[in-house]
């Protein structure tokens, strides 16, 4: 990898996109790379706009937050804050990986699901959507939504991290509930394993 791999969460208060950049920043550490976390927050902390800057280097790393068209992945914990965030930060050919469970807070004129598709597909980049929050359910608790996600990313390439260190993240930062923490981040590898 030449230069700095910048990746995005982008999501709302509440969905755990600050622990998501925590797993993937620790890994990243252990995988040699030099890391730097940055994030911003909207109005309200449950509830607004989260967004979260990971930069990874193996060279050292200036600044926390990714410049405009530069992000090479964004991880939406929510599709429209994904599209957002994509259409300011993803830089030309990246990728988006997003969990298509929308969360409609104040804004009263959210869009319909379909239309976020649509607009999505405009952008160019490879784009994966998956319902993350089904699958959580499956794995035993809606609150591991995230840690599908970070499964996800991974199967599609967009982590540059291996998967024994984001699981050792994993193992390391939700000890109480590793067994269900591993669960969601394979069931999240399996759903795009074959895009």
């Amino acid at each position: 990898m030449k230069g700095n791999f910048d990746i995005m969460i982008a999501g709302v208060g509440g969905q755990g996109g600050v622990l998501t950049s925590r797993i993937i920043g620790y890994a990243a550490i252990e995988a040699g790379y030099n890391v730097t976390v940055g994030e911003t927050f909207g109005a309200s902390q449950r509830g607004g706009s989260v967004i979260t800057h990971i930069r990874l280097g193996k060279e050292r790393v200036y600044g926390p937050l990714i410049p405009e068209a530069s992000a090479d992945v964004v991880i939406g914990l929510e599709p429209l804050e994904a599209f957002k965030c994509a259409v300011k930060f993803l830089k030309p050919d990246g990728i988006i990986v997003t969990n298509d469970y929308s969360i409609k807070t104040a804004l009263s004129d959210y869009p319909e699901k379909s239309k976020i598709y649509e607009a999505a597909k405009k952008i160019p980049a490879k784009v994966y959507f998956l319902d993350s929050n089904k699958l959580a359910k499956e794995a035993g608790d809606i609150l591991s939504s995230n840690i599908v996600m970070i499964g996800a990313a991974y199967s599609v390439n967009a982590l540059p991290i291996e998967e024994k260190y984001l699981k050792n993240a994993i193992q390391s930062k939700l000890s109480k509930t590793v067994e269900l923490n591993f669960k969601a981040f394979d069931l999240g590898k399996k759903a795009l394993e074959k895009k």
